[in-house]
């Protein structure tokens, strides 16, 4: 029978793809597991059975409200293979060579659909991302007014019989990139880099360092023409760039994104230190956020700041954590120093939007008060004893020392790359090539460099837990903490739980006063949607009609009963959830999409 309109069926990929449909095997294999009564058949009956009823009552049809999209970690695995052993990360089907203790009944491997597979160490395959593409062709792309693409594309280095190279992680953001480009043909898309995107596994060198400048030219000639052109200088130094998303309707204006290059500030990263050294990567790009936020002021602009990693304690070194959120969370001065007006005022950090995780979740990053009345050691000595900014603050305001050289050489959107850029003069970067890896102890004084051959990472053992002891920090504090945002992490395409997206509704324009949101300034995030696709279902389907793909899980205003997505609402949120048993029962299975 001819496929509708709409529908996918085995002979209509976007892209090759490897897999054949066995949806009757699928069937009778997910039946056999069941049965079993293991823990991962438990969790998948859970996966299968999950809804939540569409229950929306708010209405965000407003001409006021805008829509964006944040997709994420799509880990494209070209060698993924259908009825293949998650053992073997879906790329070799049985028989194989397996541990003599390993036990195949519990494998699941006959559950490897079309469409890949929940609950499993196994990446996205071609025709996931094939689905996703034609989706939010046909769905999204028309409603859109940009779209948020948080790093990842690159498949894991799980299988060692087909050791990932640095060519095939360009090959999934060729990928991904076109796939993209291909649904959103006439809507900004912003790209990002994620620790998956470069190679090895978590590991950028500094700035200048010949392998960090092939990582960030191959991407860029991956996702162009996403990066704007005058931007390519500041993303081929340092793997960040700015880019205009939408203006305003009514007013001067509008929002830039910020795509962050996080893996700078990541623990895991042994090639860079923290945040404190004058040549260290992750304070030069503090000073580029910051350069960038005096620019969104002078521009009447406000900003979106999406990376992979979330800032934490736990992802980022103390330094570059306490410097993250001391820069997005406080005031910078006016763009020109002459200028009459020498007011401190906001600039406004709409969202802060992240991947990595595969969750479904939020948190709040914020400064504490020993960082925000920083020490005298870091401060640069002034006749005016209210100044308080520190030594690089000054040099980005200014525009002198090293970060004025980088904004006049790098930043600045009116020039050109310079040589120069490419042969730092103040560390040897090339020279560390074969150095042994080095991570850093830090406290509020001072770093001590150790060398070792792997980094420790202290993550939390329960992920919700130590955001519900975040929420406690939050809100003990008296006074309330006056610099507080929020980060929002987004569900992953990769069928590590479900494959999922978030559709952002945001404040476009500033309603009538009296009208619904008049009281909110122009950019204010709304409400969010979750869709999912359920892929257990659709691996048993010849035909896929694309349009349904993906439906909404839920809405987040109805389901925890939130009025918009400000601050004061996170914070009033947050304290129902640690009052109420049942509310954080619905917090940790909404976070895990269901599945926990």
């Amino acid at each position: 029978m001819a496929a509708r309109k709409g529908q996918l069926t085995e002979t209509t990929p976007l892209l090759p793809t490897h897999s054949k449909h066995r949806g009757k095997r699928v069937f009778a294999a997910v039946a056999a597991v069941l049965a079993a009564g293991s823990l991962f058949s438990y969790l998948l009956l859970a996966y299968c059975n999950y809804s939540i009823a569409d229950t929306s009552s708010k209405r965000l049809s407003s001409a006021a409200v805008g829509r964006y999209l944040h997709i994420t970690d799509l880990h494209v695995d070209p060698n993924y293979m259908e009825g293949a052993t998650t053992y073997s990360q879906c790329h070799r089907r049985p028989p194989h060579v397996l541990p003599p203790d390993y036990d195949s009944a519990k494998d699941g491997h006959a559950h490897t659909g079309r469409f890949g597979i929940p609950l499993a160490k196994c990446d996205s395959p071609i025709a996931l991302i094939n689905a996703t593409s034609e989706h939010l062709k046909r769905e999204w792309a028309h409603k859109l007014d940009f779209v948020i693409w948080t790093g990842d594309s690159g498949r894991h280095d799980g299988d060692p019989e087909q050791p990932r190279t640095f060519d095939q992680i360009i090959q999934g953001n060729d990928i991904a990139s076109a796939a993209l480009r291909s649904a959103f043909k006439k809507i900004p898309v912003v790209p990002n880099i994620g620790n998956n995107d470069v190679s090895p596994h978590n590991e950028l060198a500094a700035p200048g360092h010949k392998r960090a400048r092939k990582t960030f030219r191959a991407l860029e000639r991956s996702w162009r023409p996403l990066v704007p052109k005058d931007q390519v200088p500041t993303f081929h130094y340092g793997g960040y760039f700015a880019k205009d998303v939408v203006d305003y309707d009514g007013r001067k204006g509008g929002i830039t994104a910020l795509s962050l290059n996080t893996i700078y500030w990541y623990r895991a990263n042994a090639k860079v230190g923290g945040c404190r050294a004058k040549d260290s990567p992750g304070l030069a790009q503090l000073a580029w956020i910051r350069y960038q936020m005096r620019r969104a002021r002078m521009r009447n602009r406000d900003i979106i700041l999406l990376g992979h990693v979330l800032p934490n304690r736990d992802n980022y070194r103390p330094s570059c954590y306490h410097g993250y959120a001391r820069t997005v969370t406080q005031t910078v001065p006016p763009p020109a120093l002459n200028s009459s007006d020498s007011s401190e005022e906001l600039v406004n950090v709409h969202a802060q939007l992240f991947g990595h995780s595969n969750v479904d979740v939020w948190a709040f990053v914020g400064q504490e008060a020993k960082w925000i009345n920083s020490h005298d050691a870091l401060l640069i000595a002034t006749e005016n004893v209210t100044d308080k900014r520190l030594w690089w603050e000054r040099e980005v305001d200014e525009e002198s020392g090293r970060f004025g050289k980088l904004i006049r050489d790098v930043w600045s959107t009116d020039v050109t790359m310079h040589a120069a850029i490419n042969q730092p003069d103040e560390r040897a970067w090339e020279d560390m090539e074969d150095d042994p890896q080095v991570h850093f102890t830090e406290s509020a004084d001072h770093i001590v460099p150790v060398v070792s051959a792997t980094v420790k990472q202290s993550l939390p053992s329960d992920f919700v837990e130590s955001l519900l002891k975040e929420f406690e920090r939050v809100l003990v504090q008296n006074p309330p903490n006056p610099r507080l945002g929020v980060t929002t992490i987004s569900p992953s395409i990769i069928p590590k739980y479900v494959p999922s997206f978030r559709i952002f509704h945001y404040l476009r324009s500033q309603p009538a006063q009296g009208e619904r949101w008049w009281h909110l300034p122009v950019g204010t995030l709304l409400d969010y949607d979750v869709y999912w696709a359920n892929i257990h279902k659709l691996n048993t389907k010849a035909q896929i009609d694309v349009r349904s793909f993906f439906t909404r899980l839920y809405r987040f205003s109805d389901e925890y009963k939130i009025d918009d997505l400000s601050i004061n609402s996170y914070l009033k949120w947050a304290e129902r959830l640690l009052s109420s048993k049942a509310l954080r029962k619905r917090f940790r299975s909404l976070t895990y999409l269901g599945t926990q």
